[in-house]
This record gives structure tokens, C-alpha cells and sequence, in this order.
């Protein structure tokens, strides 16, 4: 059995994520992770569609990435 200072960071990290998002229920240890992460992920702006899903993306540059990883589109320039 180990020790709690023998235990990994990341394992000791699990244990404190108490901040939960309310619109995707990932947690967080701290509560700027939480706001950073909301304010990132779903309050920012963001006007391009995936026309395949309908899931949304702050930069063409990500929309074109979603595009070839989720849905195997070669995208031409």
C-alpha cells in the first residue's frame, strides 16, 4: 500500500476536481480551470458549423481539423 506522498500527482489530482461544468459535467480541481474551460469551450463565439453534425467551432482552422478527424474529409485549399 502506498503511502499519500508516494502517490502520483495525477491520481492526487482526481481526488480534488471538485468545480463541475454544468453544460458538458467535465470537473475541474480549480475553479479558474472551470471558468477558463467554459468560457473557451461554450460561451465564446463560435461561427463556424460543422455542416455534417451541426457541432460548432471558434476558427475555420478548427472546423477544418473536426472535418478530417470526425468525418475523414479531405479538405482542398
Amino acid at each position: 500500500m502506498l503511502g499519500y506522498s508516494e502517490i502520483p500527482i495525477r491520481t492526487k489530482l482526481k481526488f480534488f476536481k471538485k468545480f463541475q461544468c454544468e453544460v458538458c459535467q467535465e470537473k475541474f480541481s480549480r475553479h479558474e480551470e472551470l471558468m477558463n474551460h467554459q468560457e473557451i469551450t461554450h460561451f465564446k463565439d463560435s461561427p463556424y458549423d460543422c455542416k455534417v453534425c451541426n457541432e460548432n467551432f471558434h476558427s475555420m482552422s478548427e472546423m477544418r481539423d473536426h472535418l478530417k478527424k470526425k468525418h475523414s474529409y479531405k479538405i482542398d485549399r
